[in-house]
């Protein structure tokens, strides 16, 4: 691809940052509980092929409002270069794995671009997805994502598994997002990889005065996952709501970091995330809320839960505040433990197989989050996803 000379000198300074970090310890907080020797080692010089990624839209039957651009990264680098230069790994420094970031950077070439201009409703939700066509060793998706002043979108974002997934593969990807005065934004990230797939995940929204942002996680998918969730309030009266849901099985590894970024008065977020996890799965979730000295009369809540199926599933919950204002509200918990067995025990007495009554119990876990999706159709595909690892891993 034909690169701008910024975007050239850009690849050079991240690739020189990407060579001059250490690989991450245990001994660094960010890696104490995720092993990251099991993180593929890939050279700075190395250069991704075409062939190992797929991406595409699935959009909805009307035509959409003019001025709507919707297309892949390669493309946007050529036909809209002065939006490419505007917000491109614009979206700041992230705050974790830097290094990946810095790799992520380097090599990334394919993905999707997406610009909803100002004043414009897209009235039916647009999917996107990406997916592994063949093993490449690595591969480096970019979503960047521009909702303008007063505009609308929902955008469900999919990550399908290769049809040929036992070669081991890397997914170094990246989500910018940006929603200027009034945006609204619902966004889901369904991460569905093979089980051969180590991804790591890095999304930065910004939000600016009054907006808003629904922002949906799923992970089910993939062998590690790794995800850095960020999103800052830098806009007074901006609010956001974080769902997210996983469902681990066998030896899967989740680590999910999530920052909630107040840094303007009257600022809104909220948390909930929510797991499963049976076999011997693992998940950590280790969440900040920040809020600055300029975020006064901002509220801000966490919450996360999992619930443990088998002996050898096992979760840590990391909460965590950083608070500079003294006109907030702000609250966090956390819970982590095995199914009620109460809540079984009534149900099996009325008859129901101690697998259908957990499944029944799991999916009642998940309704407080499933409740809060408005999209219906992906409440159901979801609810059928849970159910059908309840049942094959029962």
């Amino acid at each position: 691809m034909s690169l701008p000379d910024h975007l050239k000198q850009l690849r050079r300074n991240a690739r020189e940052r990407y060579e001059s970090l250490p690989w991450p310890t245990k001994t660094d907080e960010e890696w104490r509980r995720t092993d990251p020797s099991l993180i593929p080692s890939i050279p700075a010089d190395w250069e991704p092929t075409s062939s190992g990624l797929k991406a595409g839209w699935d959009l909805p039957t009307q035509d959409l409002p003019s001025g709507v651009i919707l297309t892949d990264l390669e493309t946007a680098v050529q036909q809209f270069p002065e939006l490419i230069e505007e917000y491109l790994f614009q979206s700041g420094t992230p705050e974790g794995l830097a290094k990946f970031v810095a790799l992520h950077q380097a090599l990334a070439t394919q993905g999707l671009f997406c610009y909803i201009p100002d004043g414009v409703k897209v009235e039916l939700p647009i999917k996107t997805w990406v997916e592994m066509v063949q093993s490449d060793g690595a591969v480096f998706p970019h979503l960047l994502l521009i909702v303008g002043q007063g505009s609308e979108l929902t955008l469900i974002d999919e990550r399908r598994p290769a049809a040929d997934g036992t070669t081991p593969v890397l997914s170094d990807e990246m989500a910018e997002i940006f929603l200027k005065k009034g945006a609204t934004l619902r966004y889901v990230h369904l991460q569905r990889w093979g089980p051969s797939v180590t991804e790591l995940f890095i999304q930065r929204a910004l939000l600016e005065q009054d907006a808003q942002l629904l922002n949906i996680t799923i992970g089910l998918g993939g062998r590690l996952t790794k995800a850095e969730i960020e999103t800052v309030l830098s806009g007074s009266g901006a609010r956001s709501e974080l769902l997210g849901i996983l469902f681990g099985s066998g030896r899967q590894h989740f680590d999910f970091r999530t920052l909630q970024d107040h840094r303007a008065q009257r600022t809104f977020s909220d948390l909930l995330y929510k797991g499963a996890l049976t076999d011997d799965a693992e998940s950590i979730y280790a969440g900040l809320i920040r809020i600055t000295k300029q975020a006064q009369k901002s509220d801000a809540y966490q919450a996360n839960r999992t619930v443990l199926l088998s002996d050898g599933a096992k979760a840590d919950s990391i909460p965590m505040l950083e608070i500079e204002a003294d006109d907030v509200r702000c609250t966090h918990g956390v819970a982590v433990g095995p199914v009620d067995e109460e809540q079984l025990f009534y149900l099996m007495s009325r008859g129901l197989p101690h697998l259908e009554a957990e499944q029944l119990i799991v999916e009642g876990f998940f309704d407080q989050v499933f409740k809060r999706i408005p999209m219906e159709a992906l409440r159901e595909q979801l609810a059928a996803e849970v159910r059908h690892r309840l049942i094959h891993h029962g």
